[in-house]
């Protein structure tokens, strides 16, 4: 039996994408070791006690270390075959490894922090970014220097899995394509949810789910539900809280509120004085949800997203429009391809003190749910969501490079 040892980076984004691919691994016959940082690891076990993840050891061993060597020299030390596997765009990492290019060309300065922030095409194949949205803009120059060594690194391995669908950004994974081995292989979402299942779930996550928000959302109707959920990084000062609390308020729709430990100090004191009494059973607010629970749920209208990349490819393939918010990192550049490429959301608008005020909330509800524009993205996102499913399916391209994968490391 082929043995993979699957070593994710240290973040709930990245452990649960690199779990379903464990578990595709595994329906192929192969032995996964799973290895997690050892707080990660107790914080999985916690968290999916009642899953009993620790006795998957017939297909799936769970084991941590307090550190070590860069996965890299694991491999050439014990001279086993290695892959990279990226859970975001193919468009992040390019831009990140062609940045020493843009640099000689003179689109970006020696640091890769512009001056002036201006929106610019940095990649022929990519659509215009503003400056202040580059990935590592946020990190400064160790960040921008941090990604070219990264990305010089990967480009070594044979093997690139990329959690995306090629369709989204094929113009770019074909022009990194010529650089280094790229294989789209997403979504990487558990069968169940793609087959129309949601009572079951496979999923890594370090929080545990609130699963009375599923029966709540069984008494809403169909498409009415707004959905607001900020990724497991997502934090707001108590002012932005209150904007976005008001804003739920005024929109006079049911909201269902993801509000976990780490974004109001593991209260909900921040919210408004008798919010909760006003919106009554209106919202529900939970410190965690059973995201593609919810998002295949049919009383799902849309979406308030960070624009994490997990976040925007389950909302693809659950077919729900996204209002967005990006914050950090990626983001930027994940919500410019939702709203301006796959036109599948609208954007979020800041005021000059970088707050999105309640009227900006509502307004913005209002346009993706109840107009003729939303109608419009709601046309898009059917489009979007039988590329993302199709892809996975027995012929579709994610399959065909999965099952690529496959047969290279089974030799």
């Amino acid at each position: 039996m082929p043995h993979a040892l699957l070593i994710p980076f240290p973040a709930q984004g990245h452990i649960n994408p690199m779990m379903q691919l464990a578990w595709k691994l595994v329906s192929d016959g192969f032995f996964i070791t799973f290895l997690n940082t050892d707080v990660n690891h107790q914080r999985i076990i916690k968290a999916n006690k009642d899953k009993d993840m620790q006795n998957n050891g017939d297909k799936i061993r769970m084991i941590s270390v307090p550190g070590g060597l860069p996965p890299k020299k694991v491999a050439e030390l014990h001279h086993i075959s290695l892959a990279g596997f990226h859970t975001s765009l193919v468009s992040t990492f390019a831009i990140r490894y062609f940045s020493p290019k843009l640099v000689s060309l003179g689109i970006l300065p020696s640091d890769g922090i512009p001056e002036d922030d201006m929106v610019q095409k940095y990649l022929p194949s990519m659509p215009p970014l503003q400056s202040a949205h580059l990935p590592w803009f946020s990190g400064g120059e160790y960040l921008f220097r941090h990604g070219i060594r990264m990305a010089k690194e990967v480009a070594k391995i044979e093997w690139i899995l990329f959690n995306t669908i090629y369709e989204l950004e094929g113009g770019v994974a074909d022009d990194l394509s010529r650089e280094m081995g790229v294989f789209p292989i997403g979504p990487l979402i558990s069968p169940e949810f793609l087959n129309g299942d949601r009572k079951i779930s496979t999923t890594a996550s370090i929080w545990e789910d609130n699963m009375e928000c599923l029966e709540w959302l069984e008494k809403q109707c169909e498409q009415s539900v707004i959905y607001v959920a900020f990724g497991s990084h997502g934090i707001l000062n108590n002012q932005q809280v209150e904007e976005l609390a008001l804003g739920l308020e005024a929109a006079q729709r049911p909201f269902l509120w993801v509000v976990h430990s780490d974004v109001m100090n593991g209260t909900i004191g921040g919210l408004p004085a008798g919010f909760l009494d006003r919106v009554d059973d209106r919202g529900c607010i939970v410190s965690w949800a059973p995201q593609l629970r919810v998002l295949s749920h049919p009383s799902i209208a849309c979406f308030v997203t960070h624009c994490g990349w997990n976040s925007v490819q389950e909302s693809i393939t659950m077919g729900v429009p996204m209002l967005c918010w990006p914050h950090f990192g990626d983001q930027f550049i994940n919500s410019t391809y939702v709203v301006h490429v796959w036109k599948v959301g609208l954007p979020l608008k800041l005021n000059n003190d970088g707050l999105i005020e309640k009227e900006e909330f509502r307004r913005a509800i209002e346009r993706l749910v109840a107009t003729e524009e939303g109608r419009a993205i709601r046309e898009e996102m059917k489009k979007w969501n039988s590329i993302a499913r199709n892809t996975v399916k027995e012929g579709g391209l994610s399959s065909t490079n999965y099952n690529l994968f496959v047969k290279a490391m089974m030799k």
